[in-house]
């Protein structure tokens, strides 16, 4: 039989080696501020075999509490009944506390085969809360993909092509490369009416202590037309946390351009997906995004959220 144990941040991140970097104990301890109390939970019998880290906020525990996904990390695989324990031991932690619990776990195209036990076991433990479109790009596919886009994203592109952009790869250890990268994306989110939820001060304390990051801003006749933002966040995969353009230079299609140039770029390294984000919110889809996602070449799988 399992039991539940909490660990301090040192001794959870010796025990635990996180299989995504939202999960590890640099990037909570970067946003502790953002909870009022941090829980770093060991799930084990005579071994540790389950972690999870949960901000305490408004009488909830949540995981993750100020990143897009959390969830439980594991030591090896481990079996379905296992995993249905250490569910059933983190929900009776939340209940003695009085606490109510979220979960927000990877999108399936991180891990479909253990994502997909993760769903059958919360969903019958827990409720869903919603479900998101999560859209990524396959880089294996990038190497045909004029042939795997839409016909107006392929005519967009073409024209792009033609275009005199320049795109730059900037130092993301240097504070000045990573504001004009950032400066772009927060007067495209203006023009646009959309949040932008990170200061620059905590996308370069991000990026400075954390999380590796690659920053690019998109050129033409010497101005910054576009620029994105790029976490690598798992093995294999990087994600796109904000990318956009200046609105007055949209009809050159600057942003065909970006989205190819990108998918080439971590082709190129080796990367297997480049993961764009979700297209919905708290399961309401944005139609324009979904099918701007879907043009440029983008598949979609699901992303779980769940709550009790």
């Amino acid at each position: 039989m399992m039991q539940i144990e909490r660990l301090s941040p040192d001794e959870y991140a010796k025990i635990y080696t996180p299989q995504h970097v939202f999960n590890s104990v640099g990037f909570t301890e970067l946003n502790r501020d953002k909870a009022e109390d941090l829980h770093y939970l060991s799930i084990h019998d005579t071994k540790h075999r389950f972690g999870i880290i949960l901000g305490e906020r408004n009488g909830m525990l949540r995981s993750p509490f100020s990143a897009p996904f959390g969830g439980f990390t594991t030591r090896g695989v481990q079996n379905l009944e296992r995993m249905e324990e250490a569910v059933d031991l983190l929900l009776t932690y939340a209940a003695e506390r009085s606490l109510q619990l979220a979960v927000t776990l990877q999108p399936m195209v991180y891990d479909e085969t253990q994502l997909s036990k993760w769903t059958s076991v919360f969903s019958r433990k827990m409720n869903v809360r919603c479900t998101d479109l999560n859209y990524h790009v396959d880089l294996q596919r990038i190497a045909d993909y004029e042939k795997i886009i839409d016909r107006s994203a392929r005519k967009n592109l073409h024209h792009a092509l033609n275009v005199p952009f320049n795109l730059i790869k900037l130092n993301s250890n240097d504070h000045s490369d990573v504001a004009r990268a950032y400066e772009v994306i927060r007067r495209n989110r203006e023009e646009r009416g959309f949040p932008l939820r990170m200061t620059l001060e905590q996308v370069w304390q991000t990026v400075s202590n954390v999380v590796q990051a690659d920053f690019f801003v998109l050129e033409h006749e010497g101005k910054d037309v576009a620029a994105a933002q790029v976490f690598h966040v798992a093995e294999g995969v990087a994600q796109v946390v904000y990318w956009g353009d200046i609105r007055e230079y949209s009809a050159l299609r600057p942003m065909n351009f970006l989205t190819y140039s990108l998918f080439r770029h971590y082709y190129e390294a080796g990367l297997h997906t480049l993961d764009i984000g979700p297209s919905t919110k708290d399961g309401i889809p944005n139609y324009g995004l979904c099918e701007f996602k879907e043009n440029i070449g983008c598949s979609v799988t699901l992303k779980y959220s769940f709550t009790k």
